[in-house]
């Protein structure tokens, strides 16, 4: 575990893993724990560069400023300081919004694209989805009523009517010590809404792969294949039983196809 400094903020990150960098952008109130499914499998391949967003996890202070453009500049400056010249680039959600303005902003920087349960823009729905959630933390709603909110959007129904998975998600989110505050949840919500990179698609040079989940509530396998349609050259990859959260709920197929894109 390391920190590297920038202006106003402290930034968190994990390395873990020989091979070509990796580096691996988490969605809302997520961080470098949002890989923990597929961490291992992806470090025996890759090097793992896992950094907590501005707002998550143990960046600080964590209820800073908060803009997709200033984490794409965090995550350049962080492979400034790792002296890495090029890496590979996969963002989930908010995370592939982050990944979209590091390749335009630092195009030099990436080299191949992974965008996962992600699109263009955020979409309507889906900004009164985060922020009903926002003002529900404002207000104090107890985390045993307020994650069941946040799992309904990102697992299938299948993995939530397993008592043991809804069971186990809910108590490593309540246990979790490096929980996230109502603040920097607010902050970033506020950074997906005001984030539309639909007129710059056309820019992004990098061969990108899109992966969806056929059952994703947020940013359907329709959103992902026009996202894909937009950049040029990219495929769009849909994996069966996953919604939002992909990489959770089927780890092995995910870590297939981000690994066989990423071996051409």
């Amino acid at each position: 575990m390391a920190t590297l400094d920038r202006p106003g903020l402290s930034l968190h990150y994990a390395l873990r893993g020989n091979g070509p960098p990796l580096l691996l952008v988490a969605g809302l109130a997520s961080d470098a724990s949002s890989w923990l499914t597929v961490g291992e499998p992806l470090a025996s391949r890759f090097l793992a560069i896992t950094p907590d967003n501005r707002g998550a996890g143990r960046t600080r202070p964590q209820d800073g400023p908060v803009s997709i453009d200033a984490m794409a500049d965090d995550c350049a400056a962080l492979l400034d300081h790792l002296s890495i010249a090029r890496a590979h680039v996969l963002g989930h959600s908010m995370g592939g919004f982050v990944a979209q303005r590091l390749a335009l902003r630092h195009p030099a920087r990436v080299d191949r694209l992974v965008l996962v349960a992600t699109g263009a823009a955020p979409g309507d729905r889906s900004v009164a989805r985060f922020r009903d959630l926002a003002d529900r933390l404002d207000a104090g709603e107890p985390p045993e009523s307020w994650f069941p909110r946040l799992f309904a959007l990102i697992f299938t129904r299948r993995f939530l009517s397993d008592r043991a998975n809804a069971d186990a998600a809910l108590r490593w989110a309540i246990d979790y010590p490096y929980p996230q505050c109502a603040a920097a949840f607010r902050r970033q919500c506020d950074a997906i809404a005001a984030f539309d990179g639909s007129a710059d698609l056309t820019r992004i040079a990098a061969p990108a792969l899109v992966i969806a989940g056929r059952e994703d509530l947020l940013f359907s396998p329709v959103d992902c294949a026009a996202l894909a349609d937009r950049l040029r050259g990219a495929a769009c990859v849909v994996l069966e039983g996953a919604a939002h959260a992909v990489h959770t709920e089927q780890p092995k197929a995910f870590v297939a196809a981000v690994a066989s894109f990423l071996a051409h």
